[in-house]
């Protein structure tokens, strides 16, 4: 069942109206607040989730150089030295 977000020009309220079906020019709905009739619909807000990586993507680039700056030994480039992280993973033997 949708949700509609009406404006009340009598109570000057923003109220919220459930209906069964997809309003028509044929439906009228009321103010579940002071009953009055004449209602402007109003395009109600919504919200969306972003991903971490959408989350990560949206950092300012100079972050990551902050960070490094920070602390040497955490930077990007020298854990990548550390751990051999620029070269290939070597692949597994099969087991016998």
């Amino acid at each position: 069942m949708p949700i509609y977000e009406y404006a009340c020009h009598k109570c000057r309220k923003f109220v919220e109206v459930i209906t069964r079906r997809i309003p028509g020019d044929d439906f009228a709905p009321a103010c579940p607040e002071c009953g009055g009739k004449k209602l402007t619909r109003v395009i109600s807000t919504f919200q969306f989730h972003l991903s971490m990586q959408s989350q990560i993507d949206q950092l300012d680039p100079k972050y990551d150089k902050m960070i490094d700056a920070s602390n040497p030994d955490l930077s990007f480039d020298n854990l990548v030295k550390t751990y051999g992280l620029d070269r290939p993973v070597p692949k597994a033997k099969p087991k016998k």
